[in-house]
């Protein structure tokens, strides 16, 4: 398979065939599809080249080894905070230094299927026996912060599975660019990014099975890992090919029993002499450097029962002591008491800043007061949250420092967490711990609203405040994390502070834009759509009422008429969108409004359409377009053509009249 396919099957419409002259520019406009390629020699800044057509990019190809399979909006710094698209899912396996010796192709295509993952679209042999692994996506991905974040745990996961390098992690990464010569297998297949999540997740609930299955290998709290059997045969040494790995894990794993890095940079030079054939020191040096310098606390038990072919599992994330037994508290915990002593009284308290901290007692214990220092790091936490403002007057002992709550609903949100924290003492069975992922996108799962949960209000060691609920029935649920903060607030304000009450609300918004087609992403994911949301609940409010406007009606009468009134305001939206859009058409000349055209046509055979309908109509708006300039050109043609058969006549009875 040639490259020119190879690439057309990466990156689509994101390259041009050719180069725009700068006349096409200007007429066609900035176009936010397109994307750079990052080529590279040897992976060194001097030799990296950015291109962005087809043409190009097969001529650098005889010159240049690696490429990026995902594409960036600028050409000239290849960063994650640069990158525009992700087209692929790409692993390292790396066969240099012992690693996977002897690794062949049957044995990747096994451990892949193994791994239950799809068959890839791509695979490429490299010269040290090694291979690059692709996954073409379905349809590119457009690159966020959390998206890639989540493709790297994904792409290191994956790594893990397939004997990968894990440290070659990275949607901005590098890889060797695909030749006849190199190329040991291509098909046609293509995955889908949601695919590979659901792997991922079905990987992570396997991973808590396999703690409960390797209970006999269980290892109980970090300080007992250097103990353990399957540890203490790694330290026994191990054969090239592990000892990399087996360093590195064994790093992290006196890291996590608390020895210093020059300890264990020491005690791995002694275990280095035990492995056949050593390994350089300065490579000892090096993977206890990466390990006590990286993100990892603790190493991964898989790696353990790998190198060890024992049974091992143990707990990484211990379960913390009640707040009562502790020493000290969790600085979330103190910012929830903060909050509550400044609501109690009244959302605002002055004075200096000792005198305050010295009133704020803990929650658990009123004997416990907040420590000076900590109450700083809480004040300056929740200012960076944008939750309290802090204005200080004057300068020295005489400085006077007034705090006050400018958002309630993060505040309340804040005060929920850190109560939940408290009151959640007994560890959780559904496998999930402070790694797991968790969907914040609307229109997934509700979240659990069990009666144990409350929002923190304010003890009885101040004056009480009540705040309205929708229901006496029942106490206030927290705030739901997965609703456009924009929408609780809305609600918020007015009253409306039951958690339960605004997730309903939010269903209402969901159902109907669902009847328009759609979906509940892309609610959530335009500012427009939620601005609408926000315009429902005060026109709502005007109509039915709320705790602060009186004359409430009831829970349902009003979610019905929110429902109601969302559908009347997206279709008068929707009604102004495609007018402003015939007259903006009107005025586009003949070659840009083909070209509109083609953009709309483009837009409505990707996966995701934010509104699948009105492009549809915008496109049936211009085909009436061109067939009225087409008609129009018609019969202004026909119109000359029976203007100059006139005076043709005219003429000739003119000469004729003469004679």
């Amino acid at each position: 398979m040639s490259l020119a396919n190879i690439a057309v099957d990466i990156y689509g419409n994101q390259l041009t065939n050719k180069k725009k002259k700068q006349s096409e520019k200007q007429q066609a406009g900035y176009n936010s599809r397109l994307g750079w390629v990052f080529v590279s020699k040897d992976f060194t800044k001097e030799t990296t080249k950015a291109v962005r057509t087809y043409g190009s990019l097969f001529n650098v190809s005889k010159d240049y080894t690696y490429f990026t399979p995902n594409t960036f909006y600028r050409n000239d710094l290849r960063r994650l905070s640069t990158l525009r698209w992700i087209n692929a899912m790409s692993i390292d396996i790396d066969a240099k230094n012992g690693g996977n010796e002897g690794m062949t192709l049957p044995d990747v295509q096994e451990s892949i299927t193994q791994a239950g993952l799809p068959m890839p679209s791509l695979i490429v042999q490299t010269p040290s026996k090694g291979f690059h692994v692709h996954w073409f996506l379905e349809q590119p991905k457009r690159s966020s912060d959390k998206l890639n974040a989540h493709y790297s745990r994904i792409q290191t996961c994956i790594a893990e599975m397939i004997r990968g390098d894990v440290h070659a992690v990275g949607p901005e990464r590098l890889f060797r660019l695909p030749t006849d010569e190199n190329t040991v297998f291509h098909s046609q297949n293509r995955v889908s990014f949601d695919t590979l999540c659901e792997w991922f997740q079905l990987v992570q609930e396997q991973d808590q099975v396999d703690v409960r299955t390797y209970k006999k290998g269980f290892c109980k709290g970090y300080e007992s890992l250097l103990k353990h059997p399957a540890v203490l045969k790694i330290l026994e040494g191990v054969n090239k090919g592990q000892r990399d790995t087996a360093c590195y894990t064994l790093a992290l794993a006196y890291k996590a029993a608390g020895y210093s890095e020059k300890q264990a940079e020491q005690y791995l030079h002694n275990w280095n002499q035990k492995n056949t054939p050593h390994m350089r020191q300065i490579e000892v040096k090096r993977k206890v450097k990466s390990a006590y310098n990286g993100r990892f606390h603790a190493p991964a038990a898989k790696k353990i029962r790998e190198l060890s072919g024992m049974l091992f599992s143990y707990v990484i994330w211990e379960e913390a002591k009640p707040r009562e037994e502790r020493t000290y508290s969790h600085i979330e915990e103190w910012e929830g008491d903060v909050l509550a002593f400044i609501r109690a009284q009244g959302g605002q308290v002055s004075g200096s800043q000792r005198d305050i901290a010295d009133q704020i007692t803990s929650s658990a214990d009123a004997k416990k007061k907040i420590p000076y220092a900590t109450f700083k790091k809480v004040v300056a936490r929740l200012e960076e949250q944008e939750i309290l403002s802090k204005k200080v007057a004057g300068k020295g002992r005489g400085a006077s420092t007034e705090l006050c709550i400018i958002d309630e609903v993060k505040a309340h949100r804040t005060q929920s967490e850190a109560s939940k924290k408290e009151q959640d003492a007994a560890p959780k069975n559904n496998g999930l711990n402070s790694n797991t992922i968790k969907d914040t996108v609307v229109g997934g799962k509700a979240l659990p609203l069990s009666t144990g949960y409350s929002l923190a209000l304010p003890k009885e060691t101040l004056t009480p405040v009540s705040l309205p609920t929708f229901s006496t029935l029942s106490k206030p649920a927290p705030i739901p994390g997965n609703v456009p903060s924009a929408f609780v607030s809305a609600l918020y304000n007015r009253s409306f502070v039951d958690g339960r009450f605004i997730f309903r609300a939010w269903g209402k918004i969901q159902l109907a834009f669902k009847a328009f087609g759609v979906t509940y992403h892309s609610v959530a994911a335009t500012d427009d759509y939620i601005r609408l949301a926000v315009d429902a609940v005060a026109v709502t409010v005007e109509k039915k009422g709320s705790m602060i406007a009186g004359v409430f009606q009831g829970d349902e009468p009003f979610l019905k008429y929110l429902f109601g009134t969302m559908k009347g305001l997206f279709a008068n939206y929707r009604f102004d969108q495609l007018t402003q859009f015939v007259e903006a058409i009107e005025g586009l000349g003949d070659i840009t409004l083909s070209h509109v055209g083609m953009e709309l046509e483009d837009e409505l055979k990707a996966a995701s359409v934010v509104d699948r309908e009105l492009l549809t109509a915008k496109l049936a708006e211009i085909e009436l377009e061109e067939s009225a300039r087409q008609r129009r050109k018609f019969y202004e043609k026909q119109s000359a053509f029976d203007l100059t058969s006139s005076i043709n006549q005219f003429k000739l009875f003119m000469k004729k009249d003469e004679k």
